[in-house]
């Protein structure tokens, strides 16, 4: 319990403060415990930053597994999931600038984030593109809409902009992969 109640509010430090400016102080503060404490739940800032990370990607991945559904064809299901994934962390960062340090793929936790959501657009285009005429792999593609996000969001300007080069990422791979189907 102590160490979810540590998580909980380290997220909201961290996105105050980013990684660099977080202490194990802020942190105690924000979960209303002492240094020692805090301490006893984890060993260090790296290991609650790691924790945070993995928490925000499970809360993420979970929360667009849940409304996946939601959504009829191969190109909104990929789309739906690349925007949540992508424009969303793109305005999480707009909203809270230091937040960037939650994709810094210099962090393992971060480069583990990126290989979940990978796996999750694998499970979205894996039947659309065994049945198209494509010599693609499902991991290939997926490694590669992935990191294509990752540029988008270091280049756009605003959230709209990342929407924008997503939609066209994605159109041009559902055109490509439906009609070689």
């Amino acid at each position: 319990m102590r160490r979810d109640q540590v998580v909980q509010a380290a997220i909201d430090v961290f996105l105050r403060y980013g990684y660099a400016r977080t202490t194990m102080t802020d942190i105690a503060q924000a979960a209303g415990l002492s240094r020692p404490t805090l301490y006893l739940a984890f060993p260090d800032k790296d290991a609650i930053f790691h924790a945070v990370v993995d928490a925000m990607v499970a809360d993420k991945l979970n929360e667009i597994r849940q409304r996946l559904p939601r959504y009829r064809g191969f190109e909104a299901k990929l789309r739906f999931a690349c925007e949540a994934w992508g424009a969303e962390g793109f305005e999480l960062v707009q909203a809270h600038p230091d937040a960037k340090d939650m994709f810094d793929l210099g962090f393992a936790s971060v480069c583990n984030g990126y290989s979940a959501f990978g796996d999750l657009l694998v499970d979205i285009i894996s039947a659309p593109l065994a049945e198209a005429d494509l010599d693609i792999e499902a991991t290939d593609l997926a490694r590669a809409i992935v990191f294509a996000i990752k540029g988008f969001k270091d280049v756009a300007r605003d959230g709209a902009e990342v929407r924008r080069m997503i939609g066209v990422q994605v159109a041009v791979i559902a055109a490509a992969v439906c009609r070689n189907a």
